[in-house]
C-alpha cells in the first residue's frame, strides 16, 4: 500500500518539497516560417503553470480550491476522505433512514454523503462542519445540485456546540472527535439534540495498541497535515463516554482494514490520471502534500499506533 503512496512522491522527488526544478518536457521541434498575420493577435492568457509561484504549496490543513479539487478527483465530488458516497451509504444504512426523517451530520466535510444520503432515501440532512472553508464549498456544492434545503451545509465550532434540542431522529458524526479536546461537551450536545432512542452512528480516529509517542517523526508529521491538533484517546476511552452522555452501545468495531483498502483505491486511481494528464507546478506540490499525509496516516495505522472505529448506538 505505501508503495503506491511513495510512488506519487518519488515520481516528482525534489520537486514535491520546492526544490530543483520541475522535469520537463522533451524540447518541441522548430516549426517551420510561417507568414505574419494581417492583423495582431490579442494577447493570450499566460499558462497556469508559468502564472503560478515556482515553488509555493498551500498551507498544511488548509483547504483552498486547488485541494477541493485534489480531493474531488481522489475521493469524488463533494467528499475529503476514502470511501465516498458508497462508504456514507454504508454508514448510514442501518439507521433505517426515511423521507419523514431529519439528520443531524457532524464533520459533513463539503457535503457529499449528506447529498448522497438525501438522494437515496429523500432524508432531510443538516451537515456541520467545523472547518468554515469546507462548509461554504459544500453549502456551494448543495445550492448547484439544488437540494440546499434537504442537504444544508453549516459551519460550527465544536468547542461550543449549539444544535436544535430534541429535534433529529439520528446522526451520523464523522471523524469530529479526535479533533475536539472536550470530547464529552460535544457527546451531550449530539445526545440533547436526538430524540427519544434516536440512533447514532460514528467514526473516528483512536489510539491503538501500540503506544504513539508524541515525539514520533511520523505522528508529528501527520498531524502537521491533517486537520489539526490531535485529540487521540483510546477506543475504551471513547465507548464509556458514549454511555455516560446517554447512549447504549450496541456496535464498536475496528474498520481500519476497509479505511486503508478504500485510500489506496483512491491513489490508484490518482497515479492513472496523473499518467494522462501531467500536473502543473503547484498542482504537484499539492499531491505530494496529500500523498504525504496518506502515507504517514496509513503508516500510523498499519503500525497500530491509529485505529479507525465506527459505533452504532442509541440514545436512552
Amino acid at each position: 500500500m505505501e508503495a503506491v503512496l511513495s510512488g506519487v512522491i518519488t515520481w516528482f522527488g525534489s520537486f514535491g518539497e520546492g526544490r530543483g526544478k520541475p522535469p520537463q518536457r522533451p524540447p518541441a521541434k522548430p516549426s517551420p516560417p510561417q507568414r505574419p498575420p494581417a492583423k495582431p493577435s490579442p494577447p493570450q492568457r499566460q499558462p497556469e503553470a508559468e502564472a503560478e509561484p515556482p515553488s509555493q504549496s498551500d498551507p498544511p490543513g488548509a483547504w483552498t480550491p486547488r485541494r477541493i479539487r485534489l480531493a474531488a478527483t481522489l475521493w469524488g465530488e463533494g467528499f475529503i476522505g476514502p470511501g465516498g458516497e458508497e462508504e456514507a451509504l454504508r454508514l448510514s444504512k442501518p439507521l433505517g433512514l426515511q423521507e419523514s426523517h431529519s439528520l443531524l451530520n457532524l464533520g459533513a466535510g463539503l457535503g457529499g454523503a449528506a447529498r448522497a444520503i438525501t438522494n437515496a432515501w429523500g432524508t432531510w440532512v443538516s451537515g456541520f462542519e467545523q472547518n468554515a472553508d469546507l462548509a461554504a464549498a459544500g453549502e456551494a456544492l448543495s445550492r448547484k445540485a439544488k437540494i440546499e434545503k434537504k442537504a444544508e451545509i453549516r459551519p460550527f465550532d465544536p468547542a461550543a456546540p449549539r444544535f436544535r434540542p430534541g429535534y433529529f431522529h439520528h446522526a451520523l458524526v464523522q471523524e469530529v472527535l479526535w479533533t475536539v479536546e472536550d470530547k464529552a461537551r460535544l457527546l451531550e450536545a449530539v445526545a440533547a439534540a436526538l430524540k427519544p432512542r434516536g440512533q447514532l452512528v460514528m467514526t473516528d480516529l483512536t489510539l491503538g495498541d501500540v503506544p504513539l509517542s508524541p515525539e514520533d517523526e511520523t505522528a508529528r508529521a501527520w498531524a502537521r497535515l491533517d486537520r489539526g491538533p490531535a485529540h487521540l484517546a483510546p477506543a475504551e476511552h471513547c465507548n464509556a463516554l458514549l454511555s455516560r452522555k446517554g447512549f447504549e452501545v450496541r456496535i464498536a468495531e475496528d474498520v481500519s482494514a476497509r479505511h486503508m483498502q478504500q485510500a489506496l483505491a483512491g491513489w490508484r486511481g490518482m497515479v492513472e490520471v496523473l499518467k494522462a494528464e501531467r500536473p502543473t507546478r503547484a498542482q504537484a506540490l499539492m499531491i505530494v502534500q496529500e500523498a504525504e499525509l496518506w502515507l504517514r496516516r496509513l503508516a500510523l495505522i498499519r503500525a497500530n499506533r491509529l485505529r479507525l472505529m465506527r459505533w452504532h448506538a442509541i440514545r436512552r
